[in-house]
């Protein structure tokens, strides 16, 4: 699994232009990553320190985002996508 990271742009243009067929929001109280089955393609949304907002979740969902959790912490922006990536690759293992 080698990651695409994407240039810096504003977030609504990044949710309108994502494809994957599994998009997930990173939120501390949503359904566990465990809950979904091995996609083809998966793009997650990690917010900022201090996380995203009501409205930005909200916003991520209305364009088929899936709200998950990776477990019971809340991660720091700069760790939780080696977490994520680490979690995805050990339910789902290559993509």
């Amino acid at each position: 699994m080698v990651p695409v990271i994407h240039a810096p742009m504003p977030l609504a243009e990044w949710i309108k232009h994502t494809e994957a067929d599994l998009k997930l929001v990173l939120h501390p109280v949503a359904e566990p990553l465990t809950s979904h089955d091995k996609p083809a393609s998966l793009a997650f949304l990690i917010g900022p320190e201090g996380g995203l907002n009501d409205a930005e979740v909200d916003q991520a969902q209305a364009a088929g985002f899936h709200a998950a959790r990776l477990g019971p912490r809340v991660l720091r922006t700069e760790t939780a996508p080696v977490v994520a990536l680490s979690v995805a690759q050990h339910l789902w293992g290559d993509f």
